[in-house]
């Protein structure tokens, strides 16, 4: 198990970065030094036990000693936050440092500000007297199979026009969230060439999400001014009642467009009385778009 290394110099300098796992429980240190937590829920009004189980242990870890190399960027997405440390060694103030969350709602820095919050540690004495202290901790948010931060630097196509997934009736009717995560090549002319499915919650979803986004209009990417074919991910989120979706199916692997996700609102209890027999409608949903769309012509 590897130490978090102190230096009171106005920031925390690690050779281990907290990694943020979903469906978890992993609360020792894991090989390599990464710390695990468990997070079931995306729910940010639960995260307090989370964030407490958390520290208790990262807490034992924050110890005073020379400098050490900085750590080393992790696949997935990053987070990372200054905690201002009280002479009591409790947090008393947490800031955003960097991040690359690419979440319409910052659902990421959610998470990691609400865990920084709750860091606790023996207090930092100075000429004997405790003092206060400004501690920098990364978060990392891993994703299977991102490319990094400069895969999303290839030229990128616009959404022109979505057709909306289909929320699954049998999973509406369970008040489950999930989704997939898709990957696709758009041709040149616009046109999606081909749906490769990278992962998924439920078969369902998968396939309410394969078949609108096949139908999907792109503005295409340009390279030096010409229209070119890319491959992208997306990630499509189904969200019944409008309950929080946990992240891992709201953040796609890098080269990545970004998010859509499909909102089931919560339906009003049925009346008594019977409706005219007539063809059945899909229900009603909402979508929420986290991708670049094209200017209106």
């Amino acid at each position: 198990m590897r130490k978090l290394d102190l230096i009171y110099d106005g920031q925390l300098q690690m050779d281990s970065i907290i990694t943020i796992r979903a469906k978890t429980m992993d609360l020792p240190s894991a090989p390599g030094g990464v710390f695990a937590v468990g997070l079931l829920s995306m729910n940010i009004r639960r995260l307090t036990l989370s964030c407490f189980a958390l520290f208790l242990g990262l807490s034992q870890h924050l110890i005073a000693t020379e400098a050490a190399p900085a750590a080393a960027v992790k696949p997935g997405y990053n987070v990372t936050v200054d905690v201002l440390i009280d002479e009591n060694g409790r947090a008393e103030e947490v800031k955003l440092a960097g991040s690359d969350d690419p979440t319409g709602d910052h659902i990421l820095e959610q998470l990691a500000l609400n865990l920084a919050a709750n860091v606790k540690q023996q207090p930092k004495l100075k000429e004997g007297k405790p003092v206060k202290f400004t501690a920098r901790v990364p978060f990392n948010f891993p994703v299977e199979g991102d490319e990094g931060p400069a895969a999303n630097n290839a030229p990128k196509p616009a959404i022109h026009s979505a057709a909306q997934p289909i929320f699954p009736e049998s999973l509406a009717a369970k008040n489950e969230n999930g989704g997939a995560i898709l990957e696709l090549v758009i041709g040149s002319f616009g046109n999606v060439e081909s749906v490769k499915l990278l992962r998924s919650s439920h078969k369902e979803y998968a396939e309410a999400a394969v078949a609108a986004v096949k139908t999907w209009i792109f503005a295409p990417a340009q390279k030096d001014g010409v229209p070119v074919e890319c491959r992208w991910r997306i990630a499509v989120a189904f969200s019944a009642d409008g309950k929080d979706v946990e992240w891992t199916w709201r953040t796609a692997p890098r080269p990545s467009l970004g998010a859509y996700t499909v909102v089931r609102p919560k339906l009003p209890p049925a009346e008594a009385v019977t409706a005219p027999s007539g063809p059945k409608l899909p229900a009603e949903t909402s979508p929420v778009f986290n991708l670049p769309t094209a200017p209106a012509k």
